[in-house]
């Protein structure tokens, strides 16, 4: 089957951003509304996220739903920092009386834990004893503690805890991908699909799917990578969905790649130069932002991450709109206010219901109000 353009809208591309589970749910939905008011993409663009959705846009929210309703079905804990775990969890004194085969067994048992419970006591008194003595009177300074901070780093030194690359291991989501998506249809698909990504500070594509014309393949800019079988495939979304430090990145022909979304959460230049006439992006919207002060540290952090990307967004959506061609048009499709339960790593299924719901009023919605579309269900 050859593509032609769409009488309305020529040449269709579809730009997918990044921001964790708190993006691509909703834009799951609002994807789904707009293939169903009968607008097919002839190029995608996915990051992060985004790259997920793009692998099945039809099927996207279904398998989000189905598959991935939980954290836990999402990563496992990194393999090495459970190992950790599991090694302190061993050495805490548990009582020694339970059943035992034997007086023997029973005074083996007691005389570990003797031993486990020594261990812990030293360990709480070293630390204690670092601790400097001041008067209640004078404040402290931050040089008075630098004993105990001395024996904290120490101890995660020798746990191994300081040499740890990434918390989460994405081994459940490449499991279900693999298992639920059909990946060489996906290669086989009448439209171009471009996986974003990046290795050091320059971005990278992997692309499946169909080829662009040759005379768009040059404006690309940055280097392109055939995707050449279904272990690829599923490696170059695994790699754009690797936000470092939370995963880790991802090896492709002895070369490591990861998400690229917080450096370009506006990846619309490349459906530009992949000669589309009518863009729709569906990113998250950096324009409704707002501080938490009530955040944890943790929230903090990504706050802080989401400033500096803001600042690009809107840097890069005014370079946009200068250098564009007057004939393209641009259609930003925004989520609607995220449930409480809707996060980057997180979700729950009233925060799935609830998305379905508020994304498809609005998608429609828009649809109605900038297309005279009415979409059937």
């Amino acid at each position: 089957m050859i593509l032609m353009p769409h009488s309305d809208y020529g040449r269709v591309g579809f730009v997918l951003g990044s921001g964790g589970l708190a993006e691509c749910l909703p834009q799951s939905v609002q994807v789904g509304r707009v293939l169903k008011a009968g607008i097919k993409p002839d190029y995608i663009n996915g990051e992060s996220g985004g790259g997920l959705v793009g692998l099945d846009l039809e099927k996207a929210f279904a398998i989000l739903k189905n598959y991935f309703y939980s954290p836990w079905t999402i990563y496992d804990l990194n393999p090495e920092i459970e190992a950790i775990i599991d090694k302190v969890l061993r050495g805490i004194p548990k009582s020694p009386f339970h059943k035992h085969e034997s007086w023997r067994d029973l005074w083996r048992d007691f005389e570990t834990q003797s031993y486990n419970a020594k261990q812990v006591v030293s360990l709480v008194f070293r630390i204690l004893h670092s601790i400097p003595t001041l008067p209640g009177d004078i404040k402290p300074s931050p040089q008075d503690f630098s004993p105990l901070w001395q024996e904290l780093t120490k101890e995660l030194r020798d746990s191994g805890l300081v040499r740890v690359k990434n918390i989460f291991d994405p081994a459940p989501l490449a499991k279900t991908l693999s298992k639920v998506l059909d990946l060489k249809k996906i290669m086989e698909q009448d439209a171009a699909f471009h996986i974003l990504v990046c290795s050091g500070a320059e971005e990278h594509i992997f692309s499946t799917g169909k080829i662009l014309p040759a005379e768009y393949l040059p404006r690309m800019r940055v280097p392109l990578h055939e995707i050449a079988s279904e272990e690829q495939l599923l490696s170059a979304v695994m790699a754009s969905s690797a936000v470092r430090p939370y995963f880790p990145p991802v090896n492709i022909n002895g070369t490591y790649y990861w998400d690229v979304g917080g450096v370009n959460p506006l990846p619309v230049q490349y459906a530009i130069d992949a000669g589309c006439d009518t863009i729709f992006v569906f990113v998250k919207n950096y324009w409704n932002f707002e501080s938490n002060l009530e955040a944890s540290i943790a929230e903090s952090f990504i706050e802080e991450g989401d400033k500096k990307t803001r600042k690009i967004f809107i840097d890069t959506h005014e370079k946009i709109f200068l250098r564009k061609e007057e004939n393209i048009k641009i259609h930003f499709i925004y989520p609607q206010t995220l449930h409480p339960d809707l996060e980057l790593l997180w979700v729950s299924p009233e925060a799935i219901e609830h998305t379905l719901k508020i994304e498809t009023e609005a998608t429609d919605k828009w649809l109605k109000d900038n297309l005279n579309i009415d979409v059937k269900d």
